[in-house]
């Protein structure tokens, strides 16, 4: 996710409760991932939502996923309607998002286990109806707006999609398996092997977000989000992935920071672990780009560095980039880190 950056403190720790729920889910992702890549495999030109598998990863354009994003980005946030719908049609519209309103609450589609089950099951589908598994409320909710929505904004929303993933795939085949050994070098940790990639112009509130842990992981990407176009998709086709791998207080990064700070006796910055998952994911595409020919690339981190990483600039630039550049251990670099960035004790 590009922007998460801004998730409060009490929102980590939320994410930091879900950890044991998450486990029970897994299961359930890794087992639509399954699916979708045994499907892939056996008949990949009959699924009308698979648009193209590069390695590791499956990138696809599906009508349920994108209309359960819409309504909830709508419900949340306030996103408009499809402008081509007026009258019994945007009355019944407006109905299916209030029903996606209530049923959707303060809960986060990252974090949420019925909602992160939900999204799975619709990624899995090509049927004409929502999934038996759905709950009812918001499957009458999407069975009601679907014809809406194709009418009125699915074409728009699948050319968009459809382009997106034309532009990235070739950048994947060049080079995300190269990208993955690099991660996987970095962080000491395999880089997840079945990527599941669902394309949609609203992605919840920052244009992208996975869920998922160790090998499998289910990326939700913008397909019109400024910051995950171009050259950027390729970045954040690595930085979405490195989430199942990268945690907060676990996991690669994580683990480490709170190894260390523990020894220490400071206490890291809330954020710090997401920053350097993106100045990561950031510096090793551009050496990747680089190598392609590509002279000037402008990292992610840099537009965060005024949104959030403020603080961590000048630690990651000069002990994380020795580090990635093989001049000091991974340790002695988050030593280093957290020695200028953890907050002063009061």
């Amino acid at each position: 996710m590009r922007r998460p950056a801004f998730r409060p403190p009490a929102a980590v720790r939320a994410a930091l409760r879900t950890a044991v729920r998450t486990a029970l889910v897994v299961p359930l992702i890794a087992a639509s991932l399954t699916l979708h890549t045994q499907a892939g495999r056996s008949k990949p030109r009959t699924d009308p939502n698979l648009v193209a598998e590069v390695g590791r990863y499956r990138l696809q354009s599906n009508p349920w996923v994108n209309l359960h994003q819409r309504l909830m980005h709508e419900a949340r946030f306030g996103t408009p309607p499809p402008g081509t719908l007026s009258g019994e049609g945007r009355s019944a519209w407006s109905q299916a998002v209030d029903a996606y309103r209530t049923f959707l609450g303060k809960r986060s589609p990252i974090f949420d286990d019925e909602l992160i089950q939900m999204n799975a099951a619709l990624s899995a589908t090509s049927a004409t109806a929502p999934p038996a598994s759905i709950p009812e409320a918001p499957a009458a909710a999407l069975a009601t707006a679907m014809p809406l929505y194709r009418s009125a904004q699915w074409k728009e929303d699948d050319r968009a999609n459809r382009f997106w993933i034309a532009v990235a795939q070739p950048m994947l085949a060049s080079a995300a398996e190269e990208l993955a050994g690099a991660h996987a070098k970095v962080y000491g940790t395999p880089f997840p092997t079945r990527i599941l990639v669902d394309v949609s112009p609203l992605a919840w509130e920052f244009g992208g977000y996975t869920v998922g842990e160790g090998e499998s992981a289910h990326v939700v990407i913008s397909s019109t989000d400024p910051g995950y176009q171009g050259f950027a998709a390729l970045e954040m086709l690595m930085h979405e992935p490195s989430h199942a791998i990268v945690a907060p207080a676990s996991g690669a990064i994580g683990a480490d920071l709170a190894r260390i700070a523990r020894e220490m006796g400071v206490k890291p910055a809330w954020n710090l672990w997401h920053a350097i998952l993106f100045y990561t994911s950031g510096e090793l595409t551009r050496r990747a780009l680089a190598e392609r020919g590509v002279s000037e690339y402008r990292p992610s981190v840099i537009g965060m560095y005024e949104r959030g990483f403020r603080d961590f600039r000048q630690a990651l630039e000069t002990h994380w980039q020795a580090y990635l550049d093989g001049k000091v251990a991974r340790d002695e670099a988050i030593r280093q880190i957290l020695a200028e960035t953890a907050p002063v004790k009061k």
